[in-house]
């Protein structure tokens, strides 16, 4: 599954992704007039792939508005709401709800994500 996530700035918005969550890229694919496209690993058979808002305004402006409702899972919440502070333009505290660990934070576009403790 790949989730495609519409950014400013794609490789800012890469090295926020892979310092944050300690992620790998995949590749840099090249696009039309000089737009790229990242694609990172989330998770064993997921991947983020981030398109600027410009390539996507230009030639799919219909799903521009598009951010998807992502729910991250990580045994590590602690450790995770630590790395995320650091980078992060907004993260919230951690809290608990139905027995779990939980926090949201902001991506350097204001998309914001929610994190659980899991697994």
């Amino acid at each position: 599954m790949t989730i495609m996530l519409y950014v400013t700035d794609v490789e800012h918005s890469a090295d926020f992704w892979s310092q944050g969550f300690k992620i790998s890229h995949i590749e840099t694919i090249e696009l039309p007039k000089g737009f790229i496209s990242v694609k990172l690993t989330l998770l064993n058979q997921v991947t983020l792939q981030l398109f600027s808002k410009d390539f996507i305004a230009e030639f799919s402006p219909e799903v521009l508005t598009n951010t998807p409702s992502l729910l991250l899972q990580t045994s590590e919440i602690d450790k995770q709401h630590t790395a995320l502070k650091e980078i992060s333009p907004m993260v919230s505290d951690i809290s608990e709800v139905t027995g779990k660990k939980q926090f949201y934070f902001a991506d350097l576009d204001e998309h914001y994500f929610a994190v659980i403790e899991g697994y």
